[in-house]
């Protein structure tokens, strides 16, 4: 059996999918946590236990909590999920040259001393 080495592209492709899935549980679990919570302060409103003036920090402290975090934790994911796996040139373009490789112009040329 071949050794699956973490670097190799298959290994990001299946990294990557595992990170685009956890996001998109996390934004479900966001959306039902947020709906959850818009229950919580309508009831608390609608008895009285609740005044929304004078207390909109805390409500929105209350959404962030409970729901809005896990919707910035899913995006998070979801990005260094696509960063993951980088796409390829539509164009058919090469990509630019790494930094390891020597440069095209005579720049060294510059630096030295001129032979007399």
């Amino acid at each position: 059996m071949k050794k699956l080495n973490f670097f190799s592209s298959v290994a990001f492709h299946i990294a990557s999918i595992a990170l685009r899935a956890a996001a998109a549980l996390m934004l479900a679990y966001s959306a039902w946590a947020f709906t959850q919570c818009n229950g919580i302060i309508s009831q608390a409103k609608a008895s009285g236990q609740l005044v929304a003036s004078g207390n909109e920090y805390d409500i929105v402290s209350f959404y962030m909590t409970n729901s809005l975090q896990f919707a910035a934790i899913a995006l998070l994911l979801f990005g260094v999920g696509l960063v993951l796996v980088k796409p390829k040139r539509e164009d058919g373009a090469a990509a630019p040259p790494s930094p390891k490789e020597k440069p095209d112009d005579d720049s060294d040329e510059w630096y030295t001393a001129p032979d007399n």
